[in-house]
This record gives C-alpha cells, structure tokens and sequence, in this order.
C-alpha cells in the first residue's frame, strides 16, 4: 500500500538536511540513530495523513442534486462550448475564459 522506498528516501533527505542545518544533529557528527529515528517516524506519519486525506473526501463529500433546470442546462452546454472553442484557438482571452470557468463553476455548484 504505501511505498517504503519513497518513505525512507524523504527520512534520509530530511535527516540530511537537519545535520546541514544544525537541527537536532551535529555538523559532520556521528551518525545519530535517534534523530534518524524521529525523521523515519515523521516521513511515515505524513504518508498516513496524506493517504487519509486522500480516502476520506470521497466519504464526506454529499450527493449533488441533479440539475432539472433546462435553461439552466442549456447555459451550462454553451459555456462548455465557448470554453472549447477558446482553448482551440490560436490565442486565448484569458478574462473571458476565467470569467466563462467562474460561471461555469456556479451553475454547477
């Protein structure tokens, strides 16, 4: 499930990284198996956050309604489209794409 390899490659880096700095390891001093210890166990609680952060949105995140609105509708295809034909062109009118994608997000929202 996770990938130890990328985990314990970000303990090194950060454990690097201190001992450059001075954080908790001396400069050119032994290796410290403890502060090692302390990134390894860092690396691997960032890991589990992000992979709770990951799986718990699709949980709480609550069913939209369907939109019934034809008009509504209708407005939604339009942008959609205007929104293609703008990024097909040659160049594109950045205000009026950002504008078309704020209105775009508050139909469906």
């Amino acid at each position: 499930m996770f990938n130890r390899s990328e985990i314990l490659t970000k303990a090194w880096a950060d454990y690097r990284r201190d001992q450059k700095m001075g954080l908790g390891v001396r400069r050119d001093g032994p290796f410290c198996r403890r502060h090692f210890a302390y990134c390894l166990r860092m690396a691997w609680a960032v890991t589990k956050e992000r992979a709770a952060k990951a799986a718990a949105p699709a949980a709480l995140v609550p069913a939209k309604r369907p939109i019934t609105c034809p008009a509504t509708l209708a407005r939604i295809e339009e942008i959609r489209a205007e929104l293609l034909w703008e990024q097909l062109g040659e160049r594109i009118n950045w205000t009026a794409f950002h504008a078309l994608q704020s209105e775009l997000s508050t139909l469906t929202a």
